[in-house]
């Protein structure tokens, strides 16, 4: 339940025309198979939909999903 409603709030870099999705959670997660650092994931194009596997060690499998929708 600790993780059941992660909101993510999405950071425009207009240098690099990229996003970054931060996940709005008390402590560091885990992510699957995608790049996350300090509870974000960098690099995203807009309107890019992924999906990104969280976890965290105190929590037991299965690991959440969570749906990045990265906006135009």
């Amino acid at each position: 339940e600790k993780y059941a409603n992660i909101t993510v709030d999405y950071l425009y870099n207009k240098e690099t025309k990229l996003f970054t999705a931060k996940l709005n959670v008390n402590e560091n997660v885990e992510c699957g198979n995608n790049t996350c650092t300090n509870n974000e994931v960098h690099n995203l194009t807009e309107c890019k939909n992924m999906s990104v596997s969280i976890s965290h060690n105190s929590c037991t499998a299965p690991d959440k999903t969570l749906l990045l929708d990265v906006p135009p």
